[in-house]
């Protein structure tokens, strides 16, 4: 019998323990909104002894990068061979990575992303928080989880973040990878929020709010293809058709004849707008507002439209202001932006309009950024191609901390420990062999956790 050392005790007594995957029915990533960047931060955790580490959330991001000079993260990766199966699969045209091997045969595999970051792929032990069927809380680890590993790991600027989680249309990013890891569907769910969001993924249910479950009753729409222009999206991007924008239920006058898209993204705080549809939305959200008596106020920077707080009025739900209206692939199918959703409250002076000018050179029409996200339930169906979205749950007197405050709350009673790991077959495929097995128990009379080989 071997003690553990005392960190990895800690962890295991703070947040649970390694499960089978056979029972990882759902797992769980915790979320919080960095103060100085407003960029949302997930923890996992990495390496031998499975440390916690922080990562910058990068919705449409092909893979994780780590900052791999860090010796923390670099040690405990191991460089995937240029010519493996891993190396190949990871850099499919679909996957937002490209391969760039140098000559030799013993050579690593080097990737780089469609934004400009260069690396080389990499495996090592990823493990994340998780909850079974009865409602025992652990973490579901996976030991060769793929990994982009970059001298220098774009984090956004976030403190104490080492690098990033993509969870992009990808085949290495986390979602694709835990969904063949531990045999859950190739779906997951993502609610921000500006205190305590959540990411989830396996099956429910999830987002209960008296016994009705929230996920059940989404509204859905079809993941779109980027186009293929120098400044598209990158291929692991989540992007939605837009028809039309409206506010107050007028349609804003747009060349119909341009294919609009709306990327997803938590990697900017707002939404940003193509410039000549962000004039046609300012001025129309400007001309409703001042119908409804609110008064103009000089624009605080980033935003371009700002009003008086003291005279925009209140509702249950947030600010009584216009509505924005994204009507998706029909009339039927619209994402409505709130007061809470689309003000910023920026001083005592001006509460505006958190909608930036994007441009002429953004990649989609619109961008919804992270503010536009927040207390909304997203779903993102792999498997059906489709995104599903709630309503802002301020709507209901709801907040995403309320689900993640449902996952801390879950107890831990059963403490198993495995190994898993991710092979490819001939045709490219990912399945799991379970490599290693065994059981952390709990001594009688004392606090003590022991591995059992």
């Amino acid at each position: 019998m071997a003690s553990l050392p005392r960190h990895l005790l800690l962890l295991l007594c703070c947040f649970s323990c390694l499960v089978h995957p056979s029972r990882a029915r759902t797992l769980v990533l915790p979320l919080a909104r960095d103060a100085s960047t407003l960029r949302y931060v997930a923890t996992v955790y990495h390496g031998p002894s499975l440390d916690p580490l922080e990562l910058a959330v990068d919705l449409g991001g092909p893979s994780l990068w780590l900052d791999c000079s860090a010796p923390s993260s670099g040690s405990s990766v191991r460089r995937v061979p240029c010519r493996s199966i891993q190396c190949l699969a990871a850099t499919s045209d679909a996957s937002g990575l490209r391969r760039a091997c140098p000559s030799g045969p013993s050579s690593v595999c080097g990737v780089r992303a469609e934004g400009g970051e260069a690396g080389v792929l990499g495996e090592g032990a990823l493990a994340v928080d998780s909850v079974d069927g009865s409602g025992e809380r652990s973490v579901a680890a996976v030991d060769r989880f793929l990994i982009s590993c970059a001298r220098a790991a774009p984090g956004f600027g976030a403190s104490g973040v080492g690098g990033t989680l993509g969870l992009g249309r990808s085949r290495i990013s986390l979602p694709s990878q835990v969904a063949t890891a531990f045999g859950v569907r190739r779906r997951f769910f993502v609610c921000l929020s500006a205190s305590e969001g959540v990411i989830v993924a396996g099956d429910g249910p999830f987002f209960s709010h008296l016994d009705a479950d929230i996920s059940k009753s989404l509204t859905y729409t079809p993941l779109a293809t980027p186009l293929a222009t120098a400044r598209s999206p990158r291929a692991s991007d989540y992007l939605i058709n837009l028809t039309s924008i409206k506010i107050n239920g007028k349609r804003l006058p747009l060349n119909s004849s341009s294919p609009y898209l709306i990327q997803l993204s938590a990697e900017i705080p707002y939404t940003a707008v193509a410039s000549p549809i962000y004039s046609a939305l300012a001025e129309a959200f400007a001309g409703a507002a001042s119908a409804m008596g609110m008064a103009r106020v000089p624009p605080v920077a980033p935003f371009g439209v700002c009003f008086d707080p003291r005279s925009v009025g209140a509702t249950a739900a947030g600010p009584d202001v216009p509505a924005i209206d994204l009507v998706l692939q029909s009339e039927m199918v619209r994402w409505r932006i709130g007061g809470s959703s689309s003000m910023v409250r920026v001083s005592d002076e001006a509460t505006c309009l958190g909608v930036v000018d994007g441009g002429d050179r953004l990649g989609s029409s619109v961008v919804l950024g992270g503010h536009q996200l927040e207390d909304v339930l997203l779903e993102f169906d792999f498997g059906g191609s489709r995104l599903g979205f709630s309503p802002s749950l301020s709507t209901m007197q709801l907040s995403c901390s309320n689900f993640r405050s449902n996952f801390n709350s879950m107890a831990c009673r059963r403490i198993d420990a495995i190994s898993d790991r991710i092979g490819f077959g001939k045709n490219g495929g990912m399945y799991r062999v379970l490599t290693e097995r065994a059981r952390l128990e709990r001594s009688e009379g004392t606090q003590e956790l022991t591995l059992e080989k």
